[in-house]
């Protein structure tokens, strides 16, 4: 039996691109996401600890909060980051493999085989997956992320809103590249903004698709945008 589906399922595309600007100080929040990637090459800690930033991000939106979170908690941003990396590194792993194995050189002569067409095709899934392996994760953790009946029946429930999570994620990640423009320190700065809006997308679709993930299990409704009742604290 389908689903039932409402206004409430609709993504708030305007929302997830716009919340930053509304955050208290988030300027001074988006350079703290940029000191950690200029300190990338610390044994990736601090993009770890970026990576739980935002992790704690999509955790706000579920609580009703239009503003990024504060920098605190820095142990266990950096322990669910390290976790989310781990797991998004294992989801990779077929379609570099693929990828790989399909390409053979001989001198300066490279030719690609039918495995790399593959790895392509798998790259293509991974990113109409990865908003529902997100859902999983912030739901139940690292093993929540390998949950593929979850996974699968998340990504299934309505394809047309998978598929426009991805697009805005790709437009997302765009708009993260064009800082390269801005003398590329600019980037520093269009990065972090971008993974803010990939991290709110990812939980307005983790909301939406709940029932598909637990489907015996009733809904209850999270706040949403227009019910919430202000910013959250900082």
């Amino acid at each position: 039996m389908s689903v039932p589906r409402t206004q409430s399922d609709q993504i708030d595309i305007a929302e997830a691109f716009g919340f930053v600007f509304r955050s208290r100080n988030w300027f001074g929040r988006l350079a703290v996401g940029a000191l950690c990637l200029l300190f990338f090459w610390a044994l990736f800690i601090p993009v770890f600890i970026l990576m739980g930033y935002f992790v704690e991000t999509a955790r706000a939106v579920s609580r009703g909060e239009r503003e990024l979170p504060p920098w605190i908690n820095i142990g266990q941003k950096l322990r669910e980051g390290f976790l989310l990396a781990v797991a998004l590194f294992i989801w990779n792993l077929p379609g570099t493999v693929l990828s790989g194995s399909g390409i053979h050189c001989t001198g300066s002569t490279c030719t690609s085989s039918g495995t790399t067409g593959l790895g392509t095709l798998y790259s293509i899934l991974l990113g109409l997956l990865t908003a529902a392996i997100w859902s999983q994760f912030l739901e139940s953790g690292f093993t929540g992320a390998f949950d593929f009946r979850a996974i699968f029946r998340r990504a299934l429930m309505n394809p047309g809103m998978t598929v426009i999570v991805w697009l805005m994620v790709i437009v997302a990640n765009i708009i993260g590249g064009l800082g390269v423009i801005l003398l590329v320190v600019g980037v520093l700065f269009t990065l972090p903004y971008a993974f803010a809006v990939t991290s709110h997308l990812y939980d307005q679709f983790r909301q939406r698709t709940a029932i598909a993930a637990n489907p015996t299990t009733p809904l209850t409704r999270e706040p949403l945008r227009n019910e919430a009742e202000g910013p959250g604290t900082a």
